[in-house]
């Protein structure tokens, strides 16, 4: 697994199945210290691993930090994800990588999987380099797209979820986006999927969300109400042009291929009660 200290990886690394061997990378953390934008390194890494499965999870992740330093998003999701590509692929390893919902503009909601990416930011248009460079250098890969992920705070990443309640809890106003909408997903929903996709033969993409979407004003509401918090707290705001309106992803696939639950948006914050400890 790449980028195995991060929000995801470290709630992978929590639900772990019982009969598997995780070999955990990091950057500059982690069980194996790994750059993958060195694609020597990430040849002998999996040469001397040999791994039934790689699962790449490492990325420059935030819409922000992207727009910041697009030379550094390019490095880590395009070239970092066509090194693990070519790697596994070159020793016949099955692929699991993780893309976004930002590749797409939000103009053509809900999306279904063949539908036509068009990034509008340097974060979507890394992602889909990345997935781009994953198909060429690996064709059997399972790319899995996925929206906001939310839950507790987990190895000192600081997710939206947390930003919201924290905020709240000291009793100040919390400005949120209401013309941008996500299929926000539990965190630890997203890992037992990536652990099932893993293990199973799927190839392609796929997307993994929750089965409706909000805007990250109406989800914050849904959530301090979920936390018995003051949901006036929560103050609606119009979001940069650079963030896609509507990125609503259509789950149906996946609901019909996979266990793992893609949950209602109560369901979500049902799983966000148990995960933040709310009751």
């Amino acid at each position: 697994m790449t980028g195995a200290t991060g929000y995801l990886g470290s709630a992978m690394r929590d639900s772990a199945p019982a009969d598997v061997e995780l070999i955990a990378t990091g950057f500059t953390r982690g069980g194996l210290r790994l750059d993958i934008t060195d694609p020597v390194a990430v040849r002998n890494a999996v040469h001397q691993q040999r791994p039934d499965v790689v699962v790449h999870l490492a990325a420059v992740s935030l819409t922000a930090s992207a727009g910041e330093d697009p030379d550094l998003a390019t490095r880590v999701n395009v070239t970092g994800a066509r090194a693990v590509a070519a790697a596994a692929g070159r020793y016949g390893v099955r692929l699991v990588a993780l893309s976004s919902d930002v590749v797409f503009d939000g103009t053509g909601a809900p999306y279904r999987e063949d539908a036509r990416p068009n990034p509008i930011n340097a974060y979507g248009a890394s992602k889909l380099a990345g997935e781009e460079a994953t198909a060429a250098e690996h064709p059997d890969a399972l790319i899995l797209r996925t929206s906001v992920l939310v839950g507790r705070n987990r190895a000192d990443r600081y997710p939206f979820s947390m930003h919201v309640l924290q905020e709240a809890r000291e009793g100040r106003e919390i400005t949120l986006y209401e013309n941008e909408r996500r299929n926000f997903y539990p965190v630890t929903h997203a890992a037992s999927a990536v652990w099932e996709c893993a293990g199973s033969d799927l190839t392609g993409v796929l997307h993994i969300a929750a089965t409706e979407s909000s805007s990250r004003f109406e989800f914050g509401r849904s959530l301090l109400l979920a936390a018995g918090l003051d949901a006036d707290l929560a103050t609606p705001a119009i979001g940069p042009p650079d963030r896609p309106s509507d990125l609503t992803l259509s789950v149906e696939r996946a609901a019909a291929l996979l266990d793992t639950p893609m949950p209602t948006p109560e369901e979500a914050i049902d799983e966000l009660r148990r995960d933040l400890h709310l009751t």
